[in-house]
């Protein structure tokens, strides 16, 4: 019979929040609020056993408290106002801004599958804009501009999915760039953040976090999602936060585009990247039971792709011939036309197959994103550089 101190808390009040820390291991209020499932809260405490032998037939006669660090992870879906802390986290370099350019309107209408449009003001290359709105939103990266009055005409990486009217608005995103960190000493170490969770009872802090994994992953008929693992110092309680989550909408399967060798693939069935830092918690003599430090490795960047066996077989003869090639892939939400660049200037098929599990012919394929100059922003050279196009004007 339950007592009258009986309680069960509904995962439903579950909230966590997340902020990059200033002073690695000084913990601050969140920043975000994160939307998660099945968030997992887990405190790591190593138990030194006393196995001496004392006269009796057993082999531990006590535990003693080592030291401790606490993992945190969750799944969710990229809601791309908040995600940028990610990526920073987990590759390290500071956020390359690249500036939203003025809003406009096109100048003449725009016909489905066009590759350049005509605005009313110069829209500069490599800018981030969201055409039209409601029904017919989209997000693109610009490539080119051509002309000294209007009509402009500008080059987009990707053709349009809709026909849009003269006079169709056209609105300007900040872009928030990240690659892997290799030019400041000390490590080469990504910020660490400070994770704020509610479990409907009680709020923990847990400082130093340091993100571990992230993979993000995506196909035609759900949301893309992605899930994130954490090592942290363990939780203490802080004062309770402000509890607002984002209304940003979280990104259709449908809206990804994908180029590979910089040609675009219309026929892909599923994806997945997942990048680590192999993060190992460092034991160090301090006279506390914390960790010295959570240490980042060298980064691993692959990703996979399931494709619709085409005449051919493109993407296996790729493989079996060893061919390097580009990987570019946008996504973009359908309330404020935020979008999301993960690319990769040089990368390899590690493995290739075909199956016929389904109705169809599919090939599925692992590849390696292999570490160049033009993909690094902060020294060195980076597998990938990611980019985050929303509404903040100001950096990450």
């Amino acid at each position: 019979m339950a007592g009258p101190n009986s309680y069960a808390y509904a995962s439903a009040q579950t909230a966590v929040g997340l902020a990059i820390e200033t002073s690695r291991g000084t913990p601050v209020q969140p920043t975000f609020i994160i939307k998660t499932k099945d968030p997992k809260y887990t405190p790591k405490r190593e138990l030194i056993p006393d196995d001496t032998l004392q006269g009796s037939m057993v082999d531990v006669y006590s535990l003693v408290p080592g030291l401790r660090y606490d993992s945190h992870g969750w799944s969710s879906y990229p809601y791309l106002d908040s995600f940028p802390l990610f990526l920073r986290c987990l590759l390290g370099s500071n956020d390359n801004l690249v500036t939203a350019p003025a809003a406009t309107q096109l100048y003449a209408a725009a016909v489905a599958g066009a590759t350049t449009i005509q605005t009313k003001a110069t829209i500069a290359a490599n800018s981030w804009i969201v055409i039209d709105t409601g029904g017919v939103i989209e997000t693109h990266l610009t490539t080119a501009v051509v002309g000294t009055t209007a009509p402009y005409t500008v080059t987009l990486e990707y053709p349009l999915i809709y026909a849009h009217s003269a006079n169709a608005a056209i609105t300007g995103l900040t872009g928030h760039q990240f690659s892997l960190l290799n030019n400041v000493g000390q490590g080469n170490q990504p910020p660490s953040a400070t994770i704020t969770d509610w479990d409907g009872d009680q709020w923990r802090q847990l400082a130093a976090a340091q993100l571990d994994k992230l993979t993000i992953k995506g196909n035609a008929t759900g949301l893309v999602d992605y899930t994130c693992d954490w090592f942290a110092n363990p939780s203490i309680t802080p004062a309770a936060p402000t509890t607002t989550a984002t209304v940003t909408q979280a990104v259709p399967g449908w809206t990804f585009a994908i180029a590979l060798a910089g040609v675009q693939v219309g026929y892909v069935l599923d994806w997945e990247i997942e990048m680590s830092r192999g993060v190992k918690p460092i034991p160090a003599l301090q006279g506390t039971q914390e960790y010295f430090l959570y240490f980042a490795n060298a980064l691993t960047a692959t990703a996979k792709v399931t494709v619709v066996e085409q005449s051919g077989a493109p993407q296996l003869v790729q493989f079996q011939n060893g061919d390097q090639f580009s990987v570019d892939i946008t996504m973009f939400d359908l309330t404020n036309g935020f979008a999301m660049n993960l690319h990769s200037s040089n990368a390899m098929w590690k493995t290739g197959e075909l199956t016929r599990g389904k109705e169809e012919v599919t090939a599925q394929l692992e590849c390696q994103m292999l570490p160049t100059t033009n993909d690094a922003l902060a020294g060195g050279v980076s597998p990938i550089i990611a980019t985050v196009a929303n509404s903040q004007a100001t950096s990450y």
